[in-house]
């Protein structure tokens, strides 16, 4: 120790020395080996022609996640209206009672259907989103299809919000007039005692209303001249008369149609309607309302679906019958909202 404090700068570079020989080593082992470790980097790369495919997964992922981004979800109030909770920043809807306390709608009813008197549940203008609170939602059309919200919520019910899902167009169609037609034929007179005589024996006589021909005196199944009725048979009847006390000769005359075999029955001395009547009918699907006439087994359609065929079947009451394209036969009505 006393040589190298006496000596401490030849030790030092003594040592110095030492380090830098023991580095000259280590690298020249290292220099030996670096052809070894190269060698896989040098090697000629194998040619490789398929391409492996990229995974897409998590992106597809991501995608539908940002189309179908997180929501607030209601409670479905149809089920349980009680526990129908509100937006996430805003209450359930509450309304001023009659009494002037806060009340929930959907225990409430405000509008009346005009058509039947039927009371609409307010839950059903909450449910599609419409505007409850507007004195005229009832009458309003949002998805412009030509019906009404009340149309709509008729049952079976369609909705209100999409123009491909409305009622039938024949739900827009009522009874303005039944229009009725004079029959040409009158039952004049027959000869021949009913009492004695069989109605074959008889001579029957026919005239018309609405021209000037001469009278016809018919056996009975004889054909009518210029129709396409014939006599089919008689039938004596009378009725008491009240201005006179007497009793009336009432007696019916059936005729029938040869082609239709539809009867007609007339009446002595009585005008009789025609089975050809007619009918006006009100659609109220179209903007100002149309007005159409249609004869008994006359076919119609009914816009915008003008190759649909609608027929006039029968008449009743002054309420028609008609034959949807389906076959189906329903019942139209006159508009009850509108006064006579």
């Amino acid at each position: 120790m006393d040589w190298i404090k006496k000596h401490y700068d030849q030790f030092a570079l003594a040592l110095l020395a030492l380090v830098l020989l023991v580095f000259s080593v280590l690298l020249i082992l290292r220099a030996q080996g670096f052809g070894t470790q190269f060698s896989a980097a040098t090697a000629t790369a194998i040619p490789r022609d398929k391409v492996p495919p990229l995974v897409l997964d998590r992106v597809e992922e991501a995608r539908k996640a940002l189309d179908n981004p997180p929501q607030w979800a209601e409670a479905d109030s149809r089920a349980v209206p009680e526990k129908k909770r509100g937006l996430l920043f805003v209450s359930e809807r509450y309304v001023i009672g009659q009494d002037g306390t806060p009340k929930k709608p959907s225990g409430e009813s405000f509008y009346a259907d005009s058509l039947t008197g039927t009371r609409i549940k307010n839950t059903w203008f909450i449910d599609n989103n419409l505007p409850l609170l507007d004195p005229g939602v009832a009458l309003q059309d949002p998805d412009g299809d030509g019906f009404a919200n009340e149309d709509e919520w008729r049952p079976p019910g369609t909705d209100p919000n999409k123009k491909e899902s409305h009622p039938p167009y024949h739900t827009k169609l009522f009874v303005k007039q039944f229009i009725r037609v004079p029959f040409r034929l009158l039952f004049k007179a027959y000869d021949g005692d009913p009492v004695k005589d069989t109605p074959e024996k008889f001579t029957y006589q026919l005239d018309t209303i609405d021209f000037k021909q001469p009278s016809q005196f018919l056996k009975m199944t004889e054909p009518v001249v210029n129709t396409k009725f014939k006599l089919d048979k008689f039938e004596y009847k009378t009725k008491p008369n009240p201005s006179t006390g007497e009793s009336e000769d009432v007696s019916e005359l059936t005729i029938i149609n040869v082609e239709t075999k539809e009867p007609v029955i007339l009446v002595l001395n009585r005008v009789t309607d025609s089975p050809d009547y007619f009918m006006d009918f009100l659609y109220e699907w179209t903007t100002p309302h149309s007005i159409f006439r249609v004869k008994k087994l006359q076919e119609f359609v009914l816009k915008p679906n003008v190759t649909e065929k609608y027929k006039l079947v029968d008449s009743k009451d002054g309420r028609g019958l008609i034959q949807a394209p389906d076959g189906k036969q329903i019942e139209i009505l006159p508009d009850p909202r509108i006064k006579k």
